[in-house]
């Protein structure tokens, strides 16, 4: 028995790639796994059909869309096909002739699925709002944490603390707000990601203290939330957030948003803010730097709430899902 891992195309983004070859690590101590990537980037119809046919000629025993090219359940076996869905919010974002196809390709394939997997419930809603899914056709599988992200105990720098950012091109990241937030507020921005020049400009009206760096390896991203003293993920919107999982794993304090999933992820063990609004992002960090005893209390919580996001945890959801497959 083999299972098939399908990855989109690397170019596209190692989010998802990031993930699920955590899981594999997991599951390949119980199944035969192999990693298939998609071999065009793009998402127009002959980019689809050219993946299509790529993915059809690699199905295996069972094959797993691990997020994003959902269409592929079009070309694939049904009765041995997983898809994990992380969110559709670009879905929301489209209108008309666009709009029907996208849903066609990213939300009414999943019908056909013989199994859809949501990463939250935040997930799960956004799809059945849309469609209708048999209820023994779909559960929830929450993202693993990296082994790689221990605790690593740090002493908090209440002077001036270095706050990790991650994502610096996309709008929904928030981190326009983020730097306004912390006008007047001693620290040491560092950020994750490409810039866009509308916040590089902002960054430097703002006369804010930063660094930034990009296309990181993984060992590279550890040590980054190992040397800060807070992460920061006041996101507009996700699929999950992993960043929350990541920095309460290494024990440090994250402030994040008041709103599905985030706050659902967060599980009690961050500072929760109102993303839209600035103040709200400013006071909570005042909060975090000037009261020692919530920050610990914070951290501590966090460690407490990864628990349940631990490899081992998901592996065993994997593996039974996977057996309910080899069983039928």
């Amino acid at each position: 028995m083999k299972i098939n891992y399908i990855f989109r195309h690397p170019e596209v983004g190692f989010s998802i790639q990031r993930v699920f070859q955590t899981v594999n690590l997991g599951v390949k101590k119980v199944f035969d796994t192999e990693e298939t990537f998609l071999p065009n980037s793009k998402s127009n119809i002959p980019a689809i059909l050219e993946n299509g046919v790529f993915a059809r000629k690699k199905q295996l025993d069972i094959n797993h869309i691990t997020g994003d090219a959902h269409y592929l359940v079009y070309f694939l076996n049904k009765s041995n096909t997983i898809v994990t869905v992380h969110d559709i919010m670009y879905y929301s974002y489209l209108s008309g002739i666009k709009r029907k196809l996208w849903k066609v390709l990213y939300i009414k394939s999943l019908k056909k699925a013989k199994k859809v997997v949501f990463i939250s419930e935040f997930a799960q809603q956004q799809v059945l709002n849309e469609i209708s899914l048999k209820k023994n056709q779909y559960s929830i599988i929450p993202n693993p944490v990296s082994p790689d992200f221990i605790f690593k105990p740090k002493e908090f720098n209440t002077t001036k603390p270095v706050i990790l950012h991650i994502g610096g091109k996309l709008e929904r990241k928030n981190l326009a707000r983020t730097i306004k937030a912390l006008e007047n507020i001693s620290c040491h921005l560092r950020i994750i990601g490409k810039l866009s020049k509308k916040n590089s400009l902002l960054l430097h009206e703002c006369k804010t203290d930063f660094s930034n760096v990009f296309n990181l390896t993984n060992e590279e991203i550890v040590m980054e939330y190992e040397n800060c003293d807070i992460v920061n993920f006041p996101s507009l919107f996700e699929g999950f957030g992993m960043p929350i999982i990541e920095g309460q794993a290494v024990g440090r304090i994250v402030v994040t948003s008041n709103i599905p999933p985030m706050n659902q992820v967060a599980g009690g063990g961050a500072v929760l803010v109102e993303p839209s609004e600035i103040k709200s992002i400013h006071e909570g960090y005042k909060n975090i730097i000037a009261n020692d005893v919530f920050r610990k209390k914070m951290i501590l919580k966090g460690l407490e709430n990864v628990e349940k996001y631990k490899l081992s945890t998901i592996t065993k959801q994997y593996t039974s899902l996977y057996n309910e497959l080899i069983e039928k």
